[in-house]
């Protein structure tokens, strides 16, 4: 009997053991189902991501294209600026010489009209008297 006994022993161990590495087998197929559907996951979201990676270099490339060209356009308009801003110190200094050489020349033409109406008075005189 002690055979029989162990043999229902053994079976019912080996029968045990069978289930528990069936479940264990289920166990590893589901975790490497699991495992693959994480990998899955994890190549999609690198897609994504790699997408998005792209999309923001180009708005970056495109967002520093336009900072180059404010940046021109900025240091162009400074430049005109300068150039203006000389033009018209130069301008308000010609203007103030002509201001004083028109004075200087009214200044002078009075004074020969001046000299020109005594002539012309004093002449005047000396036809006067002749006459």
């Amino acid at each position: 009997m002690t055979n029989s006994s162990d043999n229902q022993d053994i079976r019912a161990l080996v029968a045990a053991l069978a289930t528990s590495q069936l479940q264990t087998q289920s166990m590893i197929q589901a975790t490497q189902d699991q495992i693959q559907e994480t990998q899955v996951a994890i190549r999609e979201t690198q897609n994504a991501t790699q997408a998005q990676i792209q999309e923001t270099q180009i708005a970056i490339r495109e967002t520093q294209n336009a900072v180059q060209d404010l940046t021109s356009d900025v240091n162009r308009v400074l430049g005109r600026d300068a150039i203006l801003s000389d033009m018209v110190l130069e301008l308000r200094a010609s203007q103030e010489q002509h201001q004083i050489n028109f004075e200087r020349h009214q200044e002078t033409s009075n004074a020969a009209l001046n000299s020109l109406e005594a002539i012309l008075l004093r002449l005047m005189q000396i036809i006067g008297r002749d006459i």
